[in-house]
């Protein structure tokens, strides 16, 4: 099963625009977050961690696709932005603080909404 939805994966992201792709990448990110979330409640230490660690991929790979030349200011707050959040997820990790996984979450949903009503 785990090598269909492979598959499944792979076919997805080779098919899909680049801006369905950025809204997938926040989908991703928020579902880590509410994962980790729910991990710090249950005592599960270890896969909270590397749930904050997939959203911490996530919040780069977000980054790495800002156009820095032509998005002038704006990408430069965006890249601001995924430095806060990546700062807050890592204070987060190890103060095991879910308000904190829940202000970068809103933040990435938030982001998410106006990119979908951008494109």
């Amino acid at each position: 099963m785990q090598t269909a939805a492979r598959a499944y994966m792979q076919t997805r992201v080779h098919t899909t625009s680049q801006e369905e792709l950025i809204v997938l990448l926040f989908d991703a990110g928020i579902r880590y977050l509410e994962q980790a979330n729910r991990e710090i409640r249950e005592k599960n230490y270890a896969q909270k961690g590397i749930l904050i660690s997939k959203a911490l991929d996530v919040i780069n790979e977000l980054d790495s696709s800002l156009n820095m030349q032509k998005g002038g200011d704006l990408a430069q707050n965006m890249h601001s932005l995924y430095i806060f959040c990546q700062t807050r997820l890592l204070s987060a990790n190890l103060k095991m603080d879910t308000g904190m996984l829940d202000e970068v979450r809103d933040i990435l949903q938030k982001l998410k909404s106006a990119f979908e009503d951008i494109c």
